[in-house]
C-alpha cells in the first residue's frame, strides 16, 4: 500500500459503522483532551494534594473494570449498538459534575459516572474490529488514530487560552462545558450505528434486572474465554495489562512534574502537548502503511522500547528537551496502541470478541486501578522521579516478552 491508496480507504474502510465511528472520535477528540491538559493542576486547584491525584483515578478505574466484564457479556448477547450509543450520553452527564465541582470529591463522582457508563467499551472494541476487513484492520486503526490525534492538536492551545484568559479555574469549567456538549453531540451521532452481530445471536437490550442477575454468568463467561484463544493472545493480554497500568499512573503526574519540577510554565506546558500530537501524525501515518504488510508485532516491540527514551529524557528536561522527550513518548503510544489493538482484534473470533474484550478490559482498569494508587503513593511519599524512571525501565522486558512469546496468526479472523 502507498500513501495514495491510504487516503482512498473510503471505499474500503472509511464507510457505514466505521465512518459513524470515526466523526464521532473527531468530535470526542477535539474537546476532551481541553480539559485533559491541565487536569491534574485543577484537580489540584479544588483541594487535592498530590496523592489524592491518584486516588481520584482509582475510584474511576475500579468503577470501570466492574463494567466491563457485564459489558463484554452483553456486546456478545445483546449487540453491541444499543450499549454503544445509550451509554455515551452518560459521559455526558458525568461531565456535568467537572463543571459545577466545589471541591475534588465532585470531580471524582464525576469520574466514576463516566467510568459506569463506559460499560460499553467491549461493545465498542468489537464494532469497530467487526466494521474492518481483516487485511485492511493496520491501515483502518492508523487512520482512525491519525484523524483524531489531528483532531485534538488545537485541544492544548485552546486550554492555553482558556487559562490565560479565564484563570485556571473559569477556564477549566468553560472546558468542561465544551467537553459535555461534545458528548452530546456524540451520543445523538451514534444513534446511527448499525448492528453488527448477527441477528441469529443478538437478542436486543436486556431489562436492567435481568442484565444484574446475569452479572456471575457474564464472569464465567468472561473468564472462561481464554480456554478458546491461544497461548499469544494470552500473553499479549498479560503484558497489556501491565504497561497500560504504568502509563496510565504515570500519566497524571505529567503535567505536575513539569510544572513543579522542571519549571516549565503552563504556556510552555501546552506548546509541549500540542508538539506531539503533531509530530507523531506522520510516523504513525507509515506505521499504518506497512503494519498490514510487515506484521504488526514489530510495530508493538517498537512502541513499547521508544518509552524508555522518552522517560529518561522527562526526568531532567528543559523546554526543549521536553519536547523530544514527548516525541518519543507519544510516537511509542501510538504504536503500541494500534499495533496491540488489531493484533488482538486478528487472534480473537467475532462471536467472542465482546466477551474477550470485556475480561481484557477488567483487568486493564483493575490493574491500572493498583498501579495509579501505587505510583500515586511512591510520587508523593518515596520520589517524583520513580514512577518515570519505573516506566523507561518496564518498557525493556515487556517488549522482549511480545518479541518473544507472541506469534502472529497465519490466518487472520475475519
Amino acid at each position: 500500500m502507498n500513501l495514495s491508496q491510504f487516503f482512498r480507504l473510503d471505499s474500503k474502510v472509511l464507510r457505514g459503522n466505521f465512518l459513524i465511528l470515526t466523526l464521532s472520535w473527531l468530535i470526542m477528540y477535539s474537546a476532551g483532551p481541553i480539559p485533559q491538559t491541565y487536569a491534574s493542576l485543577y484537580y489540584l486547584s479544588l483541594g487535592a494534594d498530590e496523592f489524592l491525584l491518584s486516588l481520584i483515578g482509582f475510584a474511576g478505574s475500579i468503577a470501570i473494570a466492574l463494567v466491563q466484564l457485564p459489558g463484554g457479556y452483553l456486546a456478545d448477547k445483546h449487540g453491541r449498538r444499543w450499549l454503544v450509543s445509550t451509554m455515551t450520553y452518560g459521559l455526558a452527564v458525568g461531565a456535568f459534575l467537572f463543571i459545577i465541582a466545589p471541591s475534588w470529591p465532585f470531580i471524582m463522582l464525576g469520574m466514576v459516572i463516566q467510568s459506569v457508563c463506559a460499560i460499553y467499551g467491549p461493545a465498542l472494541m468489537a464494532m469497530v474490529i467487526d466494521s474492518l476487513p481483516p487485511k485492511h484492520r493496520g491501515a483502518g486503526f492508523s487512520f482512525q488514530s491519525i484523524a483524531t490525534s489531528l483532531a485534538l492538536l488545537p485541544a492544548p492551545l485552546i486550554a492555553q487560552y482558556l487559562v490565560l484568559t479565564f484563570d485556571l479555574d473559569l477556564g477549566m469549567r468553560i472546558a468542561y462545558t465544551i467537553v459535555m456538549m461534545a458528548y452530546f453531540a456524540t451520543a445523538t451521532l451514534r444513534l446511527k450505528l448499525k448492528e453488527t452481530l448477527p441477528s441469529t445471536d443478538a437478542e436486543g437490550p436486556p431489562r436492567i434486572v435481568e442484565a444484574i442477575r446475569e452479572y456471575p454468568k457474564a464472569v464465567r463467561e468472561s473468564v472462561n474465554v481464554w480456554r478458546k484463544l491461544s497461548k499469544s493472545a494470552f500473553y499479549l493480554f498479560l503484558v497489556s495489562i501491565g504497561m497500560n497500568g504504568i502509563v496510565v499512573g504515570c500519566y497524571a503526574y505529567f503535567v505536575v512534574y513539569a510544572t513543579s519540577v522542571l519549571r516549565i510554565t503552563e504556556s510552555q506546558w501546552a506548546f509541549v502537548i500540542a508538539f506531539m500530537y503533531l509530530s507523531v501524525a506522520l510516523p504513525g501515518i507509515m506505521a499504518g502503511l506497512f503494519m498490514d504488510i510487515k506484521g504488526r508485532k514489530i510495530f508493538l516491540v517498537l512502541g513499547y522500547l521508544l518509552y524508555a527514551p522518552g522517560m529518561l529524557l522527562f526526568l531532567t528536561a528543559d523546554f526543549n528537551m521536553l519536547l523530544l522527550a514527548f516525541f518519543f513518548y507519544g510516537l511509542g503510544n501510538t504504536l503500541q496502541m494500534n499495533s496491540y489493538q488489531v493484533l488482538m482484534g486478528d487472534m480473537i473470533p467475532k462471536n467472542l470478541r465482546g466477551t474477550a474484550n470485556g475480561c481484557i478490559h477488567f483487568f486493564l482498569y483493575l490493574v491500572q486501578a493498583i498501579f495509579q494508587i501505587t505510583i500515586g503513593f511512591i510520587y508523593a511519599f518515596v520520589s517524583p522521579q520513580l514512577p518515570f524512571l519505573l516506566l523507561a525501565v518496564a518498557a525493556i522486558p515487556f517488549a522482549a516478552i511480545i518479541a518473544f512469546k507472541v506469534s502472529e496468526p497465519e490466518e487472520k479472523e475475519a
